[in-house]
């Protein structure tokens, strides 16, 4: 949910896309989650709730894109130096905070108003100030229960410099590699130690860790490598050769089609690998980065993106992030006692839907006017 300038300063419409994509799945995830019921009564049959079920993908694809967008600068033969650790962490606080603790305060503001504080209200108001909800299981899905993302975004940023060394050191391909497979081989052995001693340690930092680094590091890491790749002439025929991106990338389009149609016809035919969560969360990565690669590979996707409603929302889309998720469980809370399922939903996807644009839009104009005094 970055808003990182690109290289060459071209606007890659393929990842405003990506960025409307993934937060209008979590938004119908967290809809589906309030009016449950709409999955299976509706006029699509349960085929409508499993896709619904699935929008929490949205998180998966942000964290590739985040990757991406954080790496793009200082990628390739012509990217800029990173700057000093604690000058990059200032950076990028400055650019996620002042959203985020607007948006904290007011529905804090409004939990107390409606008698939805709890005891360890002050606690846990604190704690979400400094990005550590993430690691207490007793407040880890208080006030904002999607808040859980921004203590794993600052964990990124955090361990940021570090991994582009490791980049720059190794190569593009061995460091995702290396990256990717180290967080898994740790997640597996904890997954194991977890079944082994249920109610210990090793299970409460099995719970914990899938909502936090380096469980996920994966995401970010396939979002660096696709970074990488694309400021490096050499790998990149849109920069070495001055073709279009279908041009450059056809092949590799359709072999990330062929991935993405045989990963859903497994998952349809033989069912979603589990009940390991390493498994399927790697499966599911699987799906969204061919997916993704689908969409980054297509000139048609790139014009989209740049459309002025699709580059508004995609612009908004962190702000929308952090506050759709109040508004649609307060308004399903008064309307779905009232009307049957599948109408609740529609009603809601169109009202929540507006409302969490126009509440983004006011965050982002409160923002503007704090960075503007200060500035």
């Amino acid at each position: 949910m970055s808003t990182q300038a690109p290289a060459k300063k071209k606007t890659l419409g393929q990842i405003e896309v990506m960025r409307v994509l993934a937060m209008t799945g979590i938004f119908l995830y967290h809809l589906w989650s309030d009016v449950p019921k709409a999955g299976t009564e509706n006029p699509m049959g349960p085929a409508f709730g499993a896709i619904l079920s699935q929008g929490w993908l949205g998180v998966i694809l942000f964290n590739i894109v985040t990757g991406f967008v954080l790496t793009l600068p200082f990628a390739g033969p012509t990217g800029r130096p990173v700057p000093k650790y604690l000058d990059f962490l200032r950076h990028r606080l400055l650019r996620i905070c002042p959203n985020y603790y607007v948006s904290l305060l007011f529905w804090s503001a409004v939990a107390l108003i409606m008698g939805k504080a709890g005891a360890d209200f002050i606690s846990s108001f604190l704690q979400h100030v400094f990005f550590v909800h993430t690691l207490n299981p007793a407040v880890f899905f208080d006030i904002v229960p999607a808040y859980w993302w921004m203590g794993l975004l600052a964990q990124f940023y955090l361990a940021f410099p570090l991994l582009f060394k490791l980049f720059t050191k190794l190569g593009p391909k061995r460091a995702a590699l290396w990256l990717c497979g180290g967080c898994w081989v740790f997640w597996a052995i904890l997954e194991v130690l977890a079944k082994l001693m249920p109610g210990s340690l090793f299970a409460m930092g099995n719970y914990l860790f899938y909502f936090n680094l380096p469980f996920r590091l994966g995401e970010f890491a396939l979002g660096m490598f696709l970074a990488c790749l694309w400021r490096d002439p050499a790998a990149n025929p849109v920069l070495g050769q001055g073709l279009s991106i279908g041009a450059a990338f056809g092949g590799k389009r359709k072999a990330a089609w062929a991935g993405l149609i045989g990963l859903t016809l497994w998952g349809l035919l033989f069912g979603i690998p589990g009940p390991v969560l390493l498994i399927t969360h790697m499966y599911w990565l699987s799906v969204v980065f061919c997916a993704g690669l689908v969409i980054f590979f297509s000139d048609t996707m790139d014009r989209f993106g740049t459309w002025g409603p699709v580059a508004k929302f995609a612009a908004a889309s962190y702000s929308i992030y952090l506050m759709h998720q109040p508004i649609l469980g307060y308004a399903a809370g008064w309307t779905v006692p009232h009307m049957e399922p599948f109408p609740a939903f529609i009603f809601l996807t169109g009202v929540c839907g507006l409302l969490s644009v126009w509440s983004a839009t006011v965050v982002d104009s409160i923002v503007a006017k704090i960075n503007a005094k200060i500035g």
